[in-house]
C-alpha cells in the first residue's frame, strides 16, 4: 500500500497524522458503505456515523450551531465545522464517507443517488470546504456513475472512485491521493 502525505511548511507530520488516523476509521465505514450500497434512496442526506470533540452543525439557511450527535441526519445546506479536537466522519450517499477533521469548516451542497433494476445510476456529491480537512473514501465500482467534488476557495478535486483528502491550510489548497485518480481544477479567472 502506498503512502499519502501532504507537505505543508511546518504541517507535514500534523497532515500524516490526520490521514493515518482516518484511514483506520473508515475500513470500519468501509463496510457500512457496501451495505448502505445495497440500498435505493430517493431524497438523499448525509448520515453522521461518529462524532469526537468538538463538532457542531448549522441547518441549511441557518447561522446559528448546535453540537453534532452520532446518527443524526443532515440536509443539503447544512454547515459542519469542528473544534481543535474534533472529528466526524458521515456517510454523505450510499458508498461515499468522508471524515472532517479538527479546526474544519464543510457545507453539503449537493447529494444524489439513484438506483434502477439493481445498478447505481447517479452517485453525487458537491461539498463545499472552507477551510480545514477533509478525506473521502468513494466507492470504486461505479466510476461512470460516481460525480464526487470537494469545493475549496480556490478550486475543487473531483473524483469518481478512490480515497484522497484535501487541505485548506492558510489561503492555499492541497491534494492527496491514496488510490485512485483525482482530478484538481482551479476557480477564478
Amino acid at each position: 500500500m502506498s503512502s499519502l502525505w501532504i507537505t505543508l511548511a511546518g504541517g507535514r507530520e500534523k497532515a500524516n497524522l490526520v490521514l493515518v488516523s482516518m484511514h483506520r476509521a473508515l475500513w470500519v465505514v468501509g463496510l457500512l458503505l457496501v451495505s448502505a450500497a445495497l440500498l435505493r434512496a430517493a431524497p438523499v442526506s448525509a448520515s453522521v456515523y461518529s462524532v469526537s470533540g468538538t463538532v457542531e452543525f448549522a441547518g441549511p439557511g441557518s447561522s446559528s450551531f448546535a453540537p453534532l450527535q452520532k446518527g443524526q441526519i443532515l440536509a443539503i445546506g447544512t454547515t459542519i465545522r469542528t473544534g481543535d479536537d474534533g472529528i466526524v466522519i458521515m456517510v454523505t450517499t450510499p458508498g461515499s464517507a468522508v471524515q472532517l477533521g479538527n479546526d474544519s469548516i464543510l457545507k453539503l451542497t449537493a447529494l444524489a443517488f439513484t438506483k434502477s433494476g439493481g445498478a447505481v445510476t447517479e452517485r453525487k456529491a458537491d461539498l463545499q470546504l472552507n477551510s480545514g480537512v477533509i478525506s473521502a473514501l468513494i466507492d470504486p465500482s461505479t466510476p461512470k456513475v460516481t460525480d464526487f467534488k470537494i469545493q475549496t476557495p480556490q478550486g475543487a478535486a473531483a473524483a469518481r472512485g478512490t480515497f484522497f483528502a484535501v487541505l485548506v491550510y492558510h489561503g492555499k489548497t492541497y491534494v492527496g491521493v491514496k488510490e485512485g485518480h483525482v482530478v484538481p481544477t482551479a476557480s477564478g479567472p
